[in-house]
């Protein structure tokens, strides 16, 4: 059967243009970063859509009892979720770039931190509506266990749920003849419960490991200041450094220049002197 998911629509992030603005480009530099955060904050918002589509058909699932309409709804969410995937790791690519190019501009780094911030509390809503999904699935799926196994304790109910579906158990309730159809029914249940639940935990699993990973950025962030600081205070010490060697230089032309002066005036002397002495006795012969 086919289907148009309305949950569907079309979105793709816009690749964010790294400019690297030099004297007289700061203003077309700033225009070009605050594009690429609409971008991103496009992006956050449909990925606040996403969740809450995958919230109702989650919701739809566990309330549904027509077998065609809950497949369907099954496969809406997986193509919700599937795109939901795809656009969350856009954006931390995209948020994370534009953290680097906002460093030591105090409006950009405000910017880029206001759409990490989104995206955490977006991330954060999303692992909610996934741990209520999970408690939900394995209610009914312990719902559906105890119809064959009705004096079961908790822990038998909890280990049938994790034992991918309580294959065993089931089997041996199949044996009853007069339980037959209650316990293929519920096998089938319950199976298909466990199954979600393995898909869950794959997500949840990935949205905390993103989760950390965006969190993480601001230590990334932070060692890049620290860096560029400690180039921008070696260039300092270089310029001084420089600068004395310059101002030792000067130093020491003057000296150059006053000692040239003084054998100059040595050299004068002296050949006055030497004038004096032939000259003089010459003169007074004469």
């Amino acid at each position: 059967m086919s289907y148009k998911n309305p949950y569907a629509q079309e979105y793709e992030m816009q690749p964010q243009q790294q400019s690297y603005g030099g004297s007289g480009q700061n203003d077309n530099d700033f225009v070009g970063f605050m594009n690429g955060i609409n971008n991103i904050n496009t992006g956050l918002s449909h990925y606040q859509q996403l969740i809450n589509n995958i919230d109702v058909l989650q919701r739809r699932l566990l309330s549904e009892v027509n077998e065609e309409r809950e497949q369907q709804a099954r496969s809406e969410l997986d193509a919700v979720t599937a795109e939901a995937t795809n656009l969350q790791y856009q954006l931390k690519d995209l948020i994370k770039q534009s953290q680097q190019q906002a460093i030591g501009d105090s409006a950009k780094e405000a910017q880029a931190e206001n759409s990490r911030q989104r995206f955490l509390k977006a991330i954060q809503d999303y692992r909610i509506v996934e741990v209520n999904y999970k408690e939900q699935n394995k209610e009914q799926a312990k719902r559906q266990y105890r119809i064959v196994q009705p004096e079961a304790t908790d822990d038998e109910v909890e280990a049938a749920i994790s034992d991918v579906g309580g294959q065993q158990i089931f089997s041996q309730a199949l044996l009853n003849a007069n339980r037959r159809g209650e316990a293929k029914t519920a096998l089938a249940e319950v199976q298909q419960r466990h199954q979600e639940l393995l898909k869950l935990e794959k997500t949840m699993a990935e949205l905390t490991q993103l989760f950390n990973d965006m969190e993480q950025l601001v230590i990334e962030q932070q060692e890049n200041i620290e860096v560029i600081d400690k180039q921008v205070e070696n260039a300092q010490q270089d310029v001084e450094q420089g600068v004395g060697h310059t101002n030792k230089a000067v130093k020491s032309a003057r000296r150059a220049r006053k000692n040239k002066i003084r054998c100059i005036i040595i050299l004068a002397l002296v050949l006055a002197i030497v004038v004096v002495v032939i000259v003089v006795p010459v003169v007074v012969k004469t």
